[in-house]
């Protein structure tokens, strides 16, 4: 009888272990395999470091959750996510952007997050609930022909989903929220 409880045991333990080995694939897999961020500082250079190097594969997972990437073509503009980024791109003048410091980040009230998920419904398509928006303010340095600058201080928005953060530069989606100002 002794011996039974033992094997008891053992097995609880091999299946804890399993059960914690599993949690942790899953956990690994949300963080790196899927678009966006932990934290909001990490949106913010990783959009940077997108628009610096014109990759279009890390613009759009720091920009666009999956589910709005999957819904994209059904934007107003009657264009796919890849043209949309490709004129982003075009209004850059080859610049590079670095170093880039967070100064403050302010939570706005839940009437934007809730009016951006409305937005996304209407102008997308897409059923994505936002759950945070946050006023970022921030410093970059710019490279431009070899010579560097501070920016000063800017201020953009990120914007929460799913449990991660992305940067919010759909020009659409900030006019409709009033954020361009």
């Amino acid at each position: 009888m002794h011996n039974n409880k033992g094997k008891a045991n053992i097995s609880a333990i091999i299946i804890s272990i399993v059960i914690v080995v599993i949690l942790g694939g899953l956990t690994a897999f949300w963080i790196f395999m899927t678009p966006g961020y932990i934290s909001r500082d990490k949106a913010v250079a990783n959009y940077f470091t997108a628009i610096s190097n014109e990759d279009k594969n890390l613009y759009k997972n720091t920009c666009y959750s999956k589910k709005w990437q999957d819904n994209y073509s059904g934007n107003s503009a009657g264009i796919g996510i890849d043209a949309a980024i490709d004129m982003t791109y075009e209004f850059q003048s080859g610049a590079t952007y670095g170093d880039t410091e967070i100064t403050v980040l302010q939570n706005l009230d839940k009437e934007y997050a809730d009016k951006m998920t409305d937005v996304l419904k209407s102008v997308y398509g897409a059923d994505i609930h936002v759950s945070t928006i946050s006023k970022v303010n921030f410093t970059v340095k710019t490279t431009f022909e070899g010579e560097k600058e501070s920016s000063g201080t800017l201020t953009r928005y990120v914007y929460k989903t799913g449990g991660k953060w992305f940067f919010l530069a759909d020009p659409e989606v900030i006019v409709l929220l009033d954020l361009a100002g």
